[in-house]
């Protein structure tokens, strides 16, 4: 892939192709406010996600790899957080207990249809 290319592109994109890593994530949020008012993309749809991943994200960083895993194997998001979520509640370590009460309540905003 070019750099034009790689410059054009959604995080989403990249990030599902290899090109970049979640790491990478910061970069595109700060360009994105750099654009300013030359970018009418919101930064969800900057960054190649649907709202609902974006929150998810915004709730535990940490979920870029979920999302993107939901995304390949057409599984529903809310299903994939749920699976997290549960091995987040197994192992009950101190630093995960804000992503534990964040997510269950997305969970619970967001029932199954």
């Amino acid at each position: 892939m070019s750099d034009a290319n790689l410059a054009n592109a959604p995080f989403f994109t990249l990030f599902r192709q290899g090109q970049v890593s979640e790491d990478g994530v910061s970069d595109f949020v700060a360009a994105w406010h750099e654009a300013s008012d030359n970018e009418t993309r919101s930064l969800p749809a900057y960054l190649g996600m649907t709202d609902e991943e974006y929150e998810v994200w915004v709730l535990d960083g940490r979920t870029l790899p979920l999302i993107l895993a939901a995304r390949l194997a057409g599984t529903p998001l809310r299903s994939a957080v749920g699976t997290y979520l549960a091995e987040l509640r197994k192992h009950q370590r101190y630093v995960d207990g804000t992503a534990i009460d964040l997510l269950t309540r997305w969970i619970a905003r967001n029932p199954p249809p």
